[in-house]
């Protein structure tokens, strides 16, 4: 595993998009960290798809100092929705030491990475987060307009504690050092298609030390879409069965707080004293106090 190399995962699913998937990389060109590999992973891309993708972006990586590219295709057939199954691929295909994530419609500011890292690095975490700010944007065939900010759209929050009790930290505004944290850990469950990156955020952060201590810092930008092509649903603008489904991965995420243990070196950090070897996510929620608002 090379000692400073950041590997990105971008994931990206739909060839009809590529003008995001530009802007995203662009962002990633941009950043101060090297050195950089951004993984593209690919959902089931035709061979005039992929090839595509690598000219779209070939006028970027030709630029000086760029990062390097991967592209990777998912060729297997079920599932439908393989959005987890791309992140796990762009994971193998990483071998940096830093590893971070990003949608195809998302993006980030030049500081991102080289925030995190250094956080990581004073704080002696295995996970670092930041914060990123929300646009509302309406889609058209070959852009986006953005509308506005739009204001907390995730929830307040700023410690473990209050990750645990619900996600305000989207994909794109953590870092994790790969040096701290058992391969067999960085996985994501492919049986969930909401709420992916919030169970792993559940289990790393459990086991391993991790700092909150940039959050209020904006570091990137998720866009929110008004055509709710987005995957959470938001004030209802879903239809009654994807609000079913993402009720039912709501028990799912309720059933890892109760059965996930905690690490002793985590409550320690958080002045639990005595540790509990069987400390569940839940019990530490209760034994540390929550937000005042």
């Amino acid at each position: 595993m090379t000692d400073q190399t950041l590997d990105c995962v971008v994931r990206f699913h739909n060839p009809q998009r590529l003008n995001e998937l530009s802007r995203c990389v662009f962002s990633l060109l941009g950043q101060k960290h090297r050195p950089l590999n951004i993984i593209i992973s690919l959902q089931r891309f035709s061979e005039a798809d992929v090839a595509a993708v690598r000219e779209a972006l070939q006028p970027l990586f030709d630029l000086p100092e760029a990062p390097q590219l991967t592209i990777c295709n998912l060729e297997q057939s079920t599932p439908a929705d393989a959005r987890t199954l791309l992140l796990n691929m762009g994971i193998s295909a990483a071998a940096g030491r830093y590893l971070a994530f990003l949608d195809y419609d998302d993006v980030l500011y030049p500081e991102a990475y080289s925030l995190l890292r250094e956080r990581l690095r004073q704080s002696d975490a295995a996970i670092a987060f930041a914060s990123v700010r929300v646009v509302r944007a309406d889609v058209f065939p070959t852009f986006l307009y953005v509308r506005e900010q739009v204001e907390k759209p995730f929830g307040p929050g700023d410690r473990l504690r209050d990750l645990f009790d619900g996600n305000f930290c989207p994909i794109h505004s953590f870092l994790i050092d790969r040096h701290k944290v058992q391969e067999a850990d960085l996985i994501f469950d492919s049986t969930l298609t909401w709420e992916e990156d919030y169970d792993l955020l559940l289990r790393i952060c459990a086991k391993y030390k991790s700092d909150f201590h940039l959050i209020g810092k904006v570091i990137g930008d998720y866009y929110y879409k008004t055509d709710a092509s987005n995957s959470i649903p938001v004030n209802g603008i879903h239809a009654s069965d994807k609000l079913q489904a993402y009720e039912r991965v709501s028990i799912m995420i309720e059933a890892r707080r109760r059965t996930t243990l905690v690490a002793e070196s985590v409550q320690a950090e958080y002045g639990l004293v005595p540790t509990r070897s069987d400390m569940s996510i839940r019990d530490f929620m209760a034994a540390v106090p929550g937000r005042t608002y």
